[in-house]
């Protein structure tokens, strides 16, 4: 009896507490079903026999957690110091629905995790959060430009195909929002350490760090944003040494010729909502990127570091969301062309393009509840080039989702 009192007791001075910040518990739960097919080359053989390709192809039907959003949960609150000071958190993790593992290995609450102070000079965010150009989290700004936001399925509408300077959401972040004057808001950010290591040194040479500067416009039913980010590399990227062999860590790369230190990536929309359908039209360019999320076969290893090779380009996606029978309708294309900048002892030169197709229609069955269907083709091709010759490869994958999600 005294240990129930004691639960009711504490439970109650929790909520009672919770009530007074303003704590909320929220999430979405996403599951659905997924089949892909998937028409990629493989380079085989090494650098004494020479090299050639295989192709290889699968057929696959899945069960999806977040094909149309990721699941996740949170908890978030704010409280108001004084007027005009409001301190506020928000813990958020995410998690695949079906088999209820974290779906990031870094820690609980890795979809966001920070604490921020509002005034009326702006808004500063300190913790893990997405970058300005990253297509998720609160402070992201550009993916109001995407008709399908990051991605469909695996790949459908995916801009990580398109925009391969595409930031993620970074550890050590210091975020700053300004006011919002005239319709724009100015914002900046910091990453001390973008992924938090035992072995590297925040806010040194031996860590890479990501810096942000961009702003949002929105007068009405028009609405733009620019970002300008760059990516400080670690000097184990920079300064590798090694033989040219397949790299395990960034110490092992083999020194590259045209290898730089900071990545530059601009990236901007513009879009215009007639009411009856909002296109959009957004654009990124990179250079100095490191790596190269091209996953066609395990099989690119000796000389071929596609993953890992820094390189240049641009990307171009142009969408459209309208109202269709009770639901939203969403589409989009988009085209993407880049090189590596560097080639390793032995290595050869890659020059690739893609383009990606996507249509999908989500329709609510309630306020918090909607189902969803997409499809999506994406064909991702290139050449290595190199005095011996060259080595044509690409990769068709070909998608179709459909699901329900339900927000609590």
């Amino acid at each position: 009896m005294k240990k129930t009192l004691a639960a009711v007791a504490v439970l109650g001075a929790f909520a009672g507490s919770a009530f007074a910040a303003d704590v909320t518990l929220y999430g979405k739960v996403d599951l659905g079903l997924l089949y892909s097919n998937t028409n990629a080359d493989s380079i085989v053989g090494n650098s004494t026999d020479g090299y050639s390709v295989e192709n290889v192809k699968s057929d696959k039907m899945s069960m999806k957690s977040g094909g149309n959003s990721g699941s996740r949960w949170g908890i978030k609150g704010t409280e108001q110091i004084s007027e005009g000071l409001t301190v506020g958190f928000q813990l958020e993790g995410g998690f695949t629905a079906d088999d209820g593992k974290q779906a990031q290995n870094n820690g609980v609450f890795s979809r966001e995790s920070r604490l921020y102070v509002q005034t009326d000079f702006g808004e500063i965010g300190l913790g893990r959060m997405g970058g300005l150009d990253s297509g998720s989290g609160t402070y992201d700004i550009v993916s109001d430009g995407y008709a399908m936001s990051t991605g469909w399925g695996d790949s459908i509408g995916n801009t990580g195909n398109i925009f391969l300077g595409q930031s993620d959401r970074f550890d050590n972040m210091i975020t700053y929002k300004s006011p919002t004057f005239a319709g724009v808001t100015v914002y900046a950010q910091a990453s001390l350490q973008k992924a938090s290591s035992k072995t590297e040194v925040e806010g040194s040479s031996d860590t890479d760090r990501y810096y942000a500067l961009g702003a949002t416009g929105n007068w009405g039913a028009l609405s733009t944003a620019l970002v300008f980010s760059t990516t400080d590399y670690k000097r184990d990227w920079v300064n590798a040494e090694g033989e040219a062999k397949a790299p395990q860590t960034d110490s092992e790369l083999a020194k590259a010729d045209g290898r730089e230190d900071m990545s530059k990536v601009l990236t901007g929309y513009v879009s215009y909502d007639f009411g009856m359908i909002k296109p959009m039209l957004a654009a990124q360019y990179f250079d100095d990127v490191k790596g190269i999320s091209w996953e066609a076969s395990d099989a690119f290893k000796d000389d071929f570091h596609l993953a890992n090779l820094s390189k240049k380009g641009y990307g171009v996606m142009l969408g459209a969301t309208a109202p269709l029978a009770g639901g939203t309708a969403f589409a989009m294309v988009g085209y993407n062309d880049f090189e590596s900048t560097e080639e390793l002892p032995g290595a050869k030169k890659a020059e690739f393009d893609t383009i990606n197709f996507g249509v999908g229609y989500q329709y609510p069955l309630s306020k918090r509840t909607y189902l969803y269907t997409a499809a999506g083709y994406t064909k991702m091709s290139g050449e290595w080039k190199s005095e011996e010759g060259k080595l044509d490869t690409d990769k068709k994958t070909t998608e179709v989702v459909a699901g329900i999600v339900h927000n609590f």
